[in-house]
């Protein structure tokens, strides 16, 4: 896997006359797991969007790569950015599988049943509620078929907001087992989260104040 580099320069947004963010500055490479934690309506899901391409910044650059981050452009940012919210972005009606193999498609890959059942398994939704409408699972059910439609894309950048939502204990170990084995198979992530079970096994825990971020002590 090549490994992808996300960086962020005197990024800079504002709502009216408030910046929010005010010359932050971010690097990401492949292999880390970062975790970003703040205060309430201190800018975390707003940088986060900003970052997968889903907002457009007021000032500053956005890099993948190097490369200029197209902004608003659902079927580059699925290909090599994978997102995951406070919602899991799954269409409701559609059953996990067809979730699953849906975004795959979208963002350009190819999986085999087989393969989905694997990953459906690593997030430990049972075989006998993956034909089952999404729209019937519990908040947390709905959050693992979540992270297995972002596990069957190829991106190479993870941004995930608050993952831990929904989750009981077992399923914060199964996420946080996942995203440690995939940034040491090289792929980019970075989670918003005041999660101390997140934090605790991220690489590095970054601070946002004031519209920038620090190193967390």
């Amino acid at each position: 896997m090549t490994r992808a580099r996300l960086a962020a320069r005197q990024l800079a947004w504002a709502a009216g006359p408030r910046y929010v963010l005010l010359d932050l500055a971010l690097a990401l490479k492949g292999g880390e797991f970062v975790v970003l934690s703040g205060a309430n309506g201190s800018g975390k899901t707003t940088l986060m969007r900003l970052l997968g391409g889903r907002m457009r910044a007021t000032g500053g650059t956005i890099a993948l790569d190097d490369a200029p981050l197209p902004t608003l452009d659902p079927g580059y940012v699925g290909r090599r950015i994978g997102w995951l919210g406070h919602k899991p972005g799954l269409y409701l009606d559609l059953t996990a599988r067809e979730n699953v193999v849906l975004f795959a498609r979208i963002a350009g890959a190819a999986v085999s049943s087989a393969e989905v059942d694997e990953l459906l398994d690593t997030v430990g939704l049972r075989r006998a509620d993956r034909d089952r409408p999404v729209r019937q699972f519990s908040r947390g059910m709905q959050q693992r078929a979540g992270l297995a439609r972002v596990m069957a894309t190829s991106a190479d950048v993870w941004l995930f907001d608050e993952p831990t939502t929904g989750l009981d204990h077992d399923g914060r170990a199964m996420l946080l087992q996942v995203l440690r084995d995939r940034a040491d198979a090289g792929i980019a992530i970075l989670v918003a989260s005041h999660n101390h079970e997140v934090i605790n096994v991220a690489d590095r825990h970054l601070h946002l104040v004031d519209g920038r971020l620090q190193d967390a002590a």
